[in-house]
């Protein structure tokens, strides 16, 4: 495979996770400014909070005063001198699609450039404005679509893998920023009426992943610190937990690179080797032990070491 189509097959399946997760984030934030009526009192408000996450808050303009939680959506959704908005995470992962036309299949490319076209007309406008969470559901949905095709049209070949491997890449890479923006305020001792809310925001975090109805169903135990931690950190059945993500990019890696369980084909097959393995035999009370900030953080630079091997093992030829 051209290492061009195998970079745009990559950031294709970037892009759409990015995008999906994004639209998840603004919703709930939405949700529980509007209807569970907390955050706009406790410094950053739920959807500002996305800002913080996407690291573009330096880029929203602040020209116009504080941002509203209208701008923080507009700047978020359709800005597309934003590179961190929906639509421009849309359009290139369309632009990455056109070029892989071929490969992808015309059902994967005509619903990537039917949402494209979508967000950029004024259907999606009108409806940002009437319903913004309908819109959210919207792009969601259409983003599994997306991956659905993927999964069931797809041989497991390397275009199937280079699809996979951005994919869980990316959720590994959102799932540490929301659980590092998220996780300190709620870490802290609560005293009994704070309790209920700290309940809300845990399960805030936990809809942000869509991880609360398998959480509950998992764990079968209170919505708290620990458990939570457990379910999105180290749980290997649940498909947007870190260690299921990393494992599912290892394998991606294997049949590229064909590597085996022996030896490993590229660095960056090494390192989330090394990743995979800490996370299986990781114990919840250990990442406390460790601090759960610098355990983020670890993780983190771990997914952007691959990100630069997987860069220079197969794309800078």
């Amino acid at each position: 495979m051209l290492s061009r189509v195998a970079e745009s097959l990559y950031w294709m399946g970037r892009y759409i996770e990015r995008a999906e997760n994004v639209a998840r984030l603004l919703d709930i934030g939405l949700f529980m400014e509007l209807d569970a009526d907390v955050g706009l009192d406790e410094g950053l408000g739920p959807v500002e909070i996305a800002l913080t996450i996407l690291a573009c808050r330096d880029a929203f303009p602040m020209e116009v005063g504080p941002p509203s939680r209208e701008a923080v959506l507009r700047f978020l959704t359709f800005d597309r001198s934003n590179s961190q908005s929906i639509l421009s995470m849309i359009a290139r992962a369309r632009e990455n699609a056109r070029g892989t036309q071929e490969a992808i299949g015309v059902d994967v490319w005509s619903e990537v450039n039917r949402l494209y076209l979508f967000l950029g007309g004024t259907r999606a406008q009108k409806r940002f404005v009437r319903e913004p969470s309908s819109l959210f559901n919207y792009i969601k949905n259409s983003c599994l679509l997306i991956d659905g095709m993927i999964q069931n049209t797809l041989p497991r070949d390397e275009v199937f893998h280079f699809l996979e491997l951005g994919r869980h890449l990316e959720r590994i890479d959102v799932l540490c920023r929301i659980l590092r923006a998220k996780c300190p305020g709620l870490s802290k001792p609560i005293n009994g009426e704070d309790s209920p809310m700290h309940l809300v925001h845990w399960t805030s975090l936990l809809r942000s992943c869509s991880a609360h109805g398998p959480f509950l169903r998992s764990e079968r135990e209170r919505v708290e610190a620990e458990g939570v931690i457990r379910f999105l950190v180290l749980d290997s059945d649940f498909p947007r937990s870190i260690r299921y993500g990393a494992a599912r990019c290892h394998e991606s890696l294997e049949a590229i690179s064909g590597g085996d369980e022996e030896a490993y084909g590229c660095e960056a097959e090494r390192i989330l080797g090394r990743l995979e393995s800490d996370l299986r035999y990781l114990d919840v009370a250990e990442i406390f032990d460790r601090g759960l900030l610098q355990f983020l953080d670890s993780l983190q630079i771990s997914c952007h070491r691959v990100s630069d091997e997987i860069q220079r093992s197969f794309f800078l030829m």
